[in-house]
């Protein structure tokens, strides 16, 4: 779709003024809803516009994440499919034109183009702001920009701009990167010190993403490791105002999201590796007498009978388990809405940036060197749990006191030996060595896939790694298994890792030929 025609219906402000001849008479309408046109270009209203964009472009932010991290394993679908969890088609990667991401390109090209559109009106001659490159929200409209085209570029086969024409998926990455080279200076003027480096740790994984593996070293090397920039959700009930991921579970409550035949659930299992813990819901649970739960974010009598005996493996990065005395507690499946969509996406990490350089050097290269960005990123991970080689010890044993939500220091844990959820059992993860530039890029690959597990990332570097014939191997559960590679007549490595464009826009858009298709059949 044409998106500048089609978002300023919303946005920008609207008078109509029409005339028309009937039996004689002349009609004059003014419409006096609408906010008019030039009231948005007053100072008092450009926090609200900058807000507009932030809050498209993280709705755009989830569905790619869910729907990239199935087909990488990510995460594993389970339990549900369809609007409620993951197509199976989605999951092996048979995508077309038809699978637009659950509407994430719109979402995304909607909060690019209000951000855009922002800056527009703050650089017009009566917005009233007397010095742009200093304007604190001109600095938040360029960043949500950057984010938008970045994520654009990582997942989407196709850059299209307004309507324009059709064109490779990496034309967004200079644009990313002028937002993020922007919001990075405006940013610094305004004194806003935590936006300006978000700024530049956003341009560094562009710039990697990009091919500029010089440049991205250098973007990265800036951002301290205990650096962390997250997304803004309000956790309110509306689209768009909590992440997707842990949204999804707490609303549906379908367990159509699982850890189970993950990397991560089997590497959490041998190491107890905090990024990607899980936790366990072995789905037999009984209420007693008089008691009841919270179950789907309300509380319900005994669970219904269509989640009564699904196990559930929860990843806890995209689930806020309740507090105990002393630290979190690995715990029952127990989605509480208004928890779960307080939980905010990294856009920026620091241990993502100490990565960016490791690949920087191996793409130079620099085996030492990347090994030592490798491992500084393994030894800041804490182990959460001990002794979890045997998964027995994660089946739950029923407490009454579990019925009573306000009981939490008697709820039941997996194990004694590893009831802390904070860290405190087993210390940080141990380094590891690499002897070959190849064994370098195994390591490389799967530190990331332990850093941004769920973070919608995934998708994109498969992709670009594949685009390059970069070395090392990946994780053998991260290929697509052998019973639906069978079932659906599919690779074991998917053949699309990108989003087609969006049958609406192939349709609509004029500039595109008829007949376009930017993804693989077989």
């Amino acid at each position: 779709m044409d998106q500048k025609r089609t978002i300023s219906r919303g946005l920008t402000a609207v008078a109509l003024v029409g005339a028309m001849a009937l039996a004689a008479c002349d009609f004059e309408v003014t419409n006096p809803g609408p906010v008019q046109d030039g009231n948005l270009n007053d100072s008092g209203a450009h926090q609200g516009i900058v807000n507009g964009g932030i809050r498209a472009v993280q709705a755009g932010l989830g569905a790619y994440g869910l729907l990239g991290g199935a087909i990488t394993h990510d995460l594993m679908a389970s339990g549900h499919t369809g609007s409620a969890g993951v197509r199976p088609e989605e999951e092996v990667a048979k995508l077309n034109d038809e699978y637009d991401g659950r509407g994430s390109w719109g979402h995304l090209h909607r909060g690019r183009w209000i951000s855009q559109e922002a800056l527009r009106r703050f650089a017009s001659e009566d917005s009233g702001v007397s010095d742009i490159n200093s304007y604190a929200p001109a600095a938040h409209a360029n960043f949500w920009a950057g984010i938008a085209l970045r994520t654009l570029m990582e997942n989407a086969c196709s850059t299209v701009i307004d309507g324009g024409a059709a064109t490779g998926k990496m034309d967004y990455a200079p644009l990313a990167i002028a937002h993020f080279t922007a919001a990075n200076t405006i940013a610094s003027a305004a004194g806003l010190s935590d936006l300006a480096t978000a700024a530049i740790g956003a341009r560094a994984a562009a710039k990697l993403y990009s091919g500029d593996h010089s440049g991205a070293k250098t973007d990265a090397a800036t951002v301290a490791m205990s650096f962390k920039y997250t997304t803004k959700y309000s956790g309110d009930t509306g689209w768009g105002e909590y992440w997707y991921l842990p949204g999804h579970v707490a609303s549906l409550g379908f367990q159509s999201m699982s850890a189970w035949g993950t990397p991560a659930h089997t590497h959490f299992l041998k190491t107890g590796d905090s990024r990607v813990a899980w936790g366990y819901d072995n789905g037999s649970r009984e209420i007693p007498s008089g008691k009841t739960a919270a179950v789907r974010g309300q509380t319900h009598p005994p669970r219904p009978t269509w989640t009564l005996m699904i196990p559930m493996f929860y990843h806890l990065k995209t689930y806020a388990p309740r507090s105990a005395a002393g630290g979190r507690e690995l715990r029952f499946f127990e989605p509480v809405q208004g928890n779960q969509r307080k939980i905010q996406l990294d856009l920026v990490d620091g241990h993502e940036m100490a990565l960016v350089q490791a690949e920087a050097e191996l793409k130079a290269g620099n085996l030492s060197a990347a090994m030592t960005h490798i491992n500084s990123v393994r030894q800041a991970a804490d182990i959460y749990a001990a002794n979890l080689g045997d998964a027995s010890v994660l089946d739950l044993t029923y407490a009454a006191a579990e019925g009573n939500d306000d009981a939490c220091a008697s709820c039941p844990v997996y194990d004694a030996g590893i009831t802390k959820f904070d860290g405190s059992a087993g210390g940080k993860m141990p380094a590891v060595t690499a002897s070959t530039i190849t064994e370098g890029w195994t390591a490389l690959k799967f530190e990331r896939y332990l850093e941004l597990n769920l973070e919608g990332r995934r998708f994109g570097d498969r992709w670009r790694w594949r685009e390059n014939s970069t070395p090392g191997t990946l994780d053998a559960l991260e290929y697509i298994p052998t019973e639906l590679t069978t079932r659906y007549s599919v690779p074991a490595d998917p053949l699309n890792l990108c989003f087609p464009l969006p049958k609406g826009e192939n349709d609509a858009n004029t500039n595109i030929p008829e007949g376009y298709k930017d993804w693989i059949t077989g």
